[in-house]
């Protein structure tokens, strides 16, 4: 009995050895399975297939970003008018996650750069502004930078992920030392409507600019700009496979970007071939696009309070059960009850933290549970 469980696991040992052996043979000949090689044999940077790369690539060359293209005129509008008076204007740009606030921002300060290089300007991060009275510093560096400027725009970008008392509080020091600025803000329209009276009192806003997702045909176009940036030689992807990334997407910029490149990994992975449908269906139920605009538009209203709620705590590791049952005044099964429900439908995950759990809205639903939100006008919870 023995020897033939020997000599069996020298058999397997064997073909392990012949295995191995063929795939050190491939490599010797440049035959590499891995996603790298895979992406340079189809004449794609892979230092490119980064979504932050992207980004930074689009922000430094917003001629080549298909944009908002009307908003971005209605924002030149209103620069230009102050440009010509004295005062502080305010304007906030509100859009879901993933929408591309950051990138519209970034294209307004480079072209107003272009045409008024002596207008002022200035981006911060609304979640610098520490709180008053524990980090005071770095509010204080800004007013002292805004300080004695004839005519700034300024740009505080990310507003959802400030401490709320402690950016009006920012914005209230900004406004009081500045005589002559425009102040371009943005916010997911959750936390936008939950404390536009607040951030009102402080510093009224001109008008409201709301970033809509992409038509198809933008979606497609930019998804064309995307691939130019991936290969130098292009990427020829047939019509059919960018539309059934619209389709799962919705024309969100960061949800058809995320998903592009996630499908060019499921074509590795699947050994499909480029540009084929299925690579996109196979992302989309990894991201857990697949069916979320139904999942969400079927929600209870106690699950979308649950989810406002926890899109409004915006603390970047998330809420705590206990957190959820105090805001929601609701008792501990019911909101567990809830949450693993949510945690199944594929809206929210968890990460534990020494004895506590934390609960998050998963990046990629956010722009669709935001859109549910605002359309049924859920903001308060």
């Amino acid at each position: 009995m023995r020897k033939t469980e020997w000599f069996y696991l020298m058999g397997d040992d064997q073909d392990k050895l012949n295995r191995f052996q063929e795939a050190f043979e491939r490599g010797q000949e440049g035959q590499i399975s891995n996603y790298e090689a895979w992406l340079q044999d189809h004449g794609i940077d892979s230092e490119r297939t980064d979504q932050e790369y992207l980004k930074q690539y689009f922000r430094e060359h917003p001629e080549k970003a298909v944009n908002h293209e009307e908003e971005l005129e209605e924002v030149a509008e209103y620069i230009g008018f102050f440009s010509q008076r004295s005062n502080v204007y305010h304007l906030p740009v509100v859009g879901v996650s993933g929408i591309g606030k950051t990138q519209f921002i970034q294209t307004v300060s480079n072209l107003l750069g272009q045409i008024e290089p002596e207008i002022e300007q200035r981006t911060y991060r609304a979640d610098d502004f520490m709180e008053l009275g524990e980090e005071e510093e770095r509010i204080f560096e800004v007013r002292d930078e805004l300080r004695g400027l004839d005519k700034v725009v300024v740009y505080v970008d990310d507003c959802e992920w400030a401490e709320s008392e402690s950016l009006i509080e920012s914005l209230r020091v900004i406004e009081g030392v500045v005589e002559d600025a425009f102040l371009v803000t943005s916010w997911t329209p959750e936390y936008w409507r939950h404390h536009s009276e607040d951030v009102e009192a402080v510093l009224p806003s001109s008008t409201e600019i709301h970033l809509s997702a992409f038509s198809e045909k933008d979606t497609l176009e930019a998804l064309n700009q995307i691939t130019e940036v991936l290969s130098d030689d292009g990427l020829d992807l047939p019509e059919e496979f960018l539309e059934e990334i619209y389709r799962y997407s919705t024309g969100i910029p960061g949800v058809f970007t995320d998903l592009l490149l996630a499908s060019l990994r499921e074509t590795f992975v699947k050994e499909l071939e480029l540009g084929s449908t299925e690579s996109v269906s196979a992302a989309a139920e990894k991201l857990n696009l697949a069916g979320v605009e139904e999942t969400v538009y079927d929600l209870s209203d106690t699950k979308v309070t649950i989810l406002t709620h926890m899109l409004l705590w915006n603390h970047r590791d998330g809420i705590r059960p206990s957190q959820l049952v105090d805001l929601l005044d609701r008792d501990k099964s019911t909101v567990s009850y809830h949450l693993k429900d949510l945690q199944t439908e594929g809206l929210v995950e968890s990460e534990k933290q020494g004895r506590s759990a934390y609960y998050q809205v998963k990046n990629q639903v956010r722009p669709f549970i935001q859109t549910r939100i605002t359309q049924n006008g859920e903001y308060n919870g």
